[in-house]
């Protein structure tokens, strides 16, 4: 391809150049780097094979796998950058969920009374809140002066604060059943602990319900942090995140115009997909009821 301008309009056209040939391919030599952060290496994933174009032309080539951005950034990396920072969020959240949710839900079925009223009580006041404003108020707390690791750790703490309730609701639900069984009283009367009856005896009983909790709310994690980044209340450059991504898709001509920049919206569906694929595979597996 060469470029073209008109000396009126300054309108830039892309002709074809028959002349000129470039070849494709995968795991192709480029520049340097170091994989892993530890090996040097030199292959890309997806590249132009040949380095030195013909006709003593100076310029190499450049292909970009998925296109580029606003500023010539290749997409796919981005992509594939954001991925970790996305997932990382969802599944970081997902490991204090499960701690506060098992914990206070155990607690507040195993023990009863006046705490299983307070603790419900306040799961109520916490549902009560519309989640997505809840979520904007928050991320507009955070300093727009923090650094990208902070940001990163309290948005990650703020969706987990708000997403223990429906675990712990699950949990408490369970061993209010499961606690007067005959091997949960025989645990209490050879004395074992109340922390070991809830997590030694009563809590695997359900875990094939903890999984599909769990895993339900990896793609609730993951469309949060994409809310707030999208919304600029959340991660921010130079973070590369799938939200931070798609705040370049704010405007309908630049979506009409540069459909390639909504490819972020594929992965967060696949993702959602996966998720929950892997939960039902996760429930099947773990239910010792599952005919097979």
């Amino acid at each position: 391809m060469r470029s073209h301008v008109d000396p009126l309009t300054f309108k830039r056209t892309y002709l074809e150049d028959p002349a000129r040939v470039t070849s494709l391919g995968f795991f192709v030599k480029g520049a340097s780097y170091r994989l892993v952060g530890l090996i040097p290496w030199d292959r890309h994933f997806f590249g132009v094979k040949d380095n030195a174009p013909p006709g003593g032309d100076a310029t190499v080539p450049t292909f970009f796998f998925l296109g580029a951005d606003k500023y010539g950034q290749d997409l796919f990396s981005r992509l594939v950058y954001g991925s970790r920072i996305s997932l990382s969020v969802g599944l970081v959240a997902i490991v204090v969920t499960f701690f506060l949710g098992v914990t206070i839900g155990g607690i507040s079925g195993y023990v009863g009374g006046g705490v299983d009223t307070f603790i419900q009580r306040m799961i109520e006041i916490v549902n009560a809140f519309p989640q997505i404003p809840l979520w904007l108020a928050f991320g507009a707390v955070l300093p727009a002066d923090w650094p990208p690791l902070s940001t990163y750790f309290a948005i990650t703490l703020v969706l987990s604060l708000l997403g223990w309730t429906g675990l712990a609701r699950v949990v408490r639900g369970k061993i209010l059943v499961l606690r007067e069984e005959d091997y949960a009283t025989a645990a209490r009367l050879l004395g074992a602990s109340h922390g070991r009856i809830i997590f030694r005896h009563l809590l695997p009983g359900f875990t094939s319900h903890i999984i599909v909790v769990l895993t339900m709310s990896v793609p609730a994690m993951v469309l949060g942090e994409t809310s707030l980044s999208f919304l600029g209340l959340g991660l921010r450059p130079p973070i590369v995140s799938w939200g931070v991504m798609l705040k370049d898709c704010e405007s309908i001509q630049t979506v009409a115009n540069y459909p390639w920049l909504m490819m972020p919206v594929v992965l967060i569906v696949l993702t959602v997909l996966c998720f929950n694929f892997l939960g039902d595979g996760l429930r099947d597996a773990s239910d010792p009821h599952t005919t097979r």
